[in-house]
């Protein structure tokens, strides 16, 4: 079966939340891990239908990914420094640090709309292909979560449905970080 791709490709977002501090066993040692949120977000443009590398491609000429040269890979995490004692946030573009100031902040807002469109996209723009879905670049691109059942973690953050959802979410943080950083 071919698909027939429009605007977005191989789209996916993982998100992986801990609400709570909690204890983990490792090598026979206690750790801490504090309250975080994780996201990935891969997905690929291209100029079909909606032109999204056209609307979208200011992130990749500001944060060019060399190995996938179309590829957005987008993380972010939010968690409580124990040393700190308060939330710390990091953005990670296509391999680089995305660092919330002005000069980078027509990045983030076309990260929003980004978040913004997959949040409302229908199931048949958010299809992904079989030979992606079970890649190297695939597990590579999603490589912070424990992928003790792979496929099952990477056809769920694959879904449409999860696409939308954990895009929704991300707006919901973008909205938080951007009203921390003007007030």
């Amino acid at each position: 079966m071919e698909i027939n791709f429009k605007g977005f490709q191989n789209t996916g977002i993982g998100l992986d939340v801990n609400k709570y501090s909690k204890q983990l066993l490792k090598n026979n040692k206690y750790f801490k891990s504090p309250p975080y949120v994780h996201l990935t977000l891969t997905t690929t443009l291209n100029d079909t239908g909606d032109k999204d590398k056209q609307i979208f491609g200011e992130i990749l000429k500001r944060f060019p990914n060399y190995h996938n040269k179309d590829t957005i890979n987008f993380f972010y995490d939010r968690y409580f420094s124990e040393a700190r004692k308060q939330y710390q946030k990091e953005f990670w573009l296509n391999g680089k640090p995305l660092i919330l100031r002005d000069e980078n902040l027509g990045v983030f807002s076309k990260l929003a709309q980004l978040f913004t469109k997959l949040s409302k996209m229908p199931d048949n723009k958010l299809q992904t292909s079989f030979d992606y879905l079970y890649s190297d670049n695939c597990k590579i691109n999603f490589n912070y979560f424990s992928l003790k059942n792979q496929s099952y973690l990477l056809e769920h953050f694959h879904k449409p449905d999860t696409i939308r959802q954990n895009a929704k979410t991300m707006i919901k943080e973008f909205e938080k970080v951007m009203l921390e950083y003007f007030f």
